[in-house]
């Protein structure tokens, strides 16, 4: 599945840079682009969900949020990478860059796809789930479809749904609307992105601590702190950020980061953790995914309406904001703790 969905995203990132123009094959293009996007997001679905595991099952046991925490490092660096390739390519002159300067980058996704099967196809496969599988086997125990056992127990699911739902829309939130607003408040776009792309690079480290850290003082304690203390941040951020000051918006940048490494540090070992071995795949994947789509999939343009609603006065979103961080806590603390989870548990 890791191969499989490594290389449904690599291919469909690359052909997003050989759509034809409008000129040639009119509001098709536009079609293809959401097919395209579809088809990444079908991928990203099973490609956390794996990576995670692989991470998890193969670590020792008192270093699993750390081990995880590698695989979320994974979106600040993409983010880094992104930003520089897409910043260097915007660059251009305006023509240059909308006839052919956007594609580059969606082409240069051929060379990362080559790159990940390389490492992919030399990983082994989790001792964990091997071992359960072959206990099935030997027990005669007939295999059940993962999906129908992961919703036969909601709950979790629930749960995890809402307890991640504030970190997604925090990170959603920082490279679109706070992005647009530090822009529309006279600091320069290229410098603004190179801002987030520093910002994101730093963070990296920070991930990795969050997991660490978890592994130590549990999971729920460092992700609800860190929730907590983005709440207080969230008015001082967006004062930095409407500055105009590059400087500014780099500093804004950075602590909303690290705050919010606190939380997405630990939270694929937190999800993993939640189901038993033969399901924990589908289970992390579908809750990771929830997550997502309950917490970033709608928040960018809600706070657009609200900004623009309130006559551009940030208070809506901040309690927008506040709220969403205010649910992820509670169905944190509600979630019982699983840094010390036995993962050879089969249910």
């Amino acid at each position: 599945m890791l191969i499989i969905s490594m290389a449904v995203m690599g291919i469909a990132s690359t052909l997003i840079g050989l759509i034809p123009g409008a000129g040639v094959i009119g509001p098709w293009g536009a079609v293809i682009l959401v097919l395209l996007r579809v088809c990444q997001g079908i991928a990203v679905g099973g490609e956390w969900g794996g990576a995670a595991l692989m991470a998890l099952e193969h670590s020792d046991p008192k270093r699993r949020g750390f081990a995880a925490s590698f695989v979320n490092a994974g979106a600040p660096t993409g983010a880094v990478l992104g930003t520089l390739v897409m910043g260097a390519f915007s660059a251009l002159p305006q023509d240059a860059f909308l006839a052919w300067g956007w594609r580059v980058p969606f082409l240069l996704s051929f060379v990362l796809l080559i790159v990940g099967m390389f490492v992919r196809l030399r990983v082994s496969e989790s001792p964990i789930f091997a071992e359960a599988v072959a206990k099935e086997s030997a027990q005669g125990t007939k295999r059940k479809i993962p999906l129908l056992e992961v919703l036969r127990r909601p709950k979790a699911l629930i749960m995890i749904m809402f307890a991640g739902a504030a970190g997604f829309g925090l990170q959603v939130v920082l490279p679109t609307f706070s992005v647009t607003y530090a822009v529309s408040k006279g600091a320069p776009q290229q410098g603004v992105l190179y801002a987030f792309a520093g910002a994101s690079a730093i963070s990296i480290i920070f991930v990795l601590l969050g997991g660490r850290l978890s592994d130590r003082f549990g999971r729920r304690p460092v992700m609800i702190a860190g929730l907590a203390l983005f709440i207080v941040y969230l008015f001082p951020m967006f004062g930095m950020l409407g500055s105009g000051n590059v400087g500014m918006v780099f500093l804004a940048f950075t602590v909303a980061l690290i705050l919010h490494s606190s939380l997405y540090g630990p939270l694929a070992a937190f999800v993993s953790e939640q189901f038993g071995t033969t399901s924990r795949y589908t289970g992390a994947a579908v809750g990771y995914q929830l997550a997502t789509l309950i917490g970033a999939g709608f928040t960018p343009g809600i706070l657009a309406g609200l900004y623009k609603d309130s006559g551009q006065n940030i208070l809506p979103v901040v309690v927008f904001l506040s709220v969403m961080a205010l649910v992820s806590i509670v169905f944190i603390a509600l979630t019982r703790e699983s840094k010390n989870n036995d993962l050879t548990t089969v249910r």
